[in-house]
């Protein structure tokens, strides 16, 4: 997203926990801070006309819940931009998002979304489905689980859920552009790709674009649940959660009709996404 930005003719303050990663880079400045417990924050708002606020994580820990993240988290950046007199601010939140959400991920980025639409700052809101990519999660731990299964290929479920992943460029051009069309703004605009693919069908181009030959083999939903329980009680970090088996089996698919008329974007498909960057690496 920087990058982009940057591409754009944007100067940008990046608040982060560690600056010195991101290196040095013309036209970025970096403020060390934290958007849970607010530092750093009233040092990169002033003189920022926007603020795009993108923090968000898929595990919770004892040091970082959803509630502390999602939800405080964006108060805090609300706050401080509020008291910097910014002028737009832009919200990544989560296709899902709302009061009755069947997670804790669901229920806690919609009271973030809350806290951004009750600020009085003009906003856009953007709540994309998988965002797939280079350095996604959801592709790169599926293409780990199909390269050391053995012998077959697990699919959670009957695999029938319902997705539109949304390749990581069109993501960024939405976030740019919700900076300067007025179309977006005081809109919750639903992100999504071009096509409706179920779990089983996504899952078989990545196989096919990774070269794994295994055939499918679906697992028992109860069984997979009852396997990430297990795990999340003993690890720090479990590869599945139960709160993404619930979402995963809710689906994440949405009309893009909206996106595609405030944007002008013609979203890039699953298949061709995957072929810009993992059939590539492949290759390569």
């Amino acid at each position: 997203m920087i990058d982009r930005l940057l591409r754009d003719g944007h100067e940008v303050t990046a608040v982060v926990r560690n600056p010195g990663r991101l290196g040095f880079t013309a036209g970025l400045e970096t403020v060390a801070g934290d958007v849970v417990t607010g530092e750093g924050l009233d040092r990169a708002m002033p003189g920022c006309n926007a603020a795009i606020h993108l923090v968000g994580i898929i595990h919770e820990t004892r040091q970082q819940t959803f509630e502390q993240v999602h939800h405080a988290g964006t108060r805090n950046v609300v706050e401080a931009a509020k008291r910097a007199g910014v002028e737009r601010f832009i919200q990544m939140s989560a296709l899902g998002a709302r009061a009755d959400g069947v997670s804790r991920y669901q229920t806690s980025k919609w009271r973030g979304e809350e806290e951004v639409r009750s600020s009085g700052i003009p906003y856009v809101i953007l709540r994309p489905s998988i965002i797939f990519g280079p350095g996604d999660g959801f592709v790169s731990q599926m293409v780990q689980v199909m390269k050391t299964s053995p012998f077959v290929r697990p699919v959670p479920g009957k695999g029938t859920y319902k997705f539109r992943p949304i390749y990581i460029d069109d993501v960024m051009c939405c976030f740019a552009q919700s900076l300067s069309n007025e179309r977006a703004l005081g809109k919750t605009v639903e992100l999504g790709g071009p096509q409706e693919l179920s779990l089983s069908r996504m899952l078989e181009d990545i196989s096919i674009c990774v070269g794994v030959r295994k055939p499918a083999f679906h697992v028992p939903f109860p069984i997979v649940y009852a396997n990430a329980a297990i795990l999340g009680s003993v690890m720090r970090k479990p590869p599945v959660t139960t709160d993404q088996l619930r979402m995963l089996r809710e689906g994440s698919t949405c009309d893009i009709r909206p996106m595609k008329e405030i944007f002008g974007l013609n979203p890039v498909g699953f298949r061709e996404g995957l072929m810009r960057y993992l059939c590539r690496t492949r290759a390569s």
